[in-house]
């Protein structure tokens, strides 16, 4: 099982994304640390032009992320 809680940011692994890009990988959440906009995979579904607030957390099956506007967000390495 993984667990979200165990990760903090600047731990090994987590990626801070502070302009618009896109991230591949195995992902287990992403927070939002200044208000964004983002796009996620999620089990393989795609969703388009998800509008965090600043603290707004997204955990799930993540296999990517795209940094559309705002930030910056963090990326949490899945841990298994």
């Amino acid at each position: 099982m993984r667990l979200l809680s165990r990760l903090t940011l600047g731990e090994a692994g987590t990626t801070i994304a502070t302009s618009a890009s896109t991230n591949d990988g195995s992902f287990d959440g992403v927070t939002a640390l200044s208000a964004g906009t983002i796009g996620l995979t999620i089990s393989g579904v795609t969703h388009t032009g998800l509008a965090l607030a600043g603290g707004a957390t997204v955990v799930g099956d993540i296999s990517q992320v795209i940094l559309s506007s705002g930030g910056p967000i963090a990326i949490y390495v899945r841990k298994d």
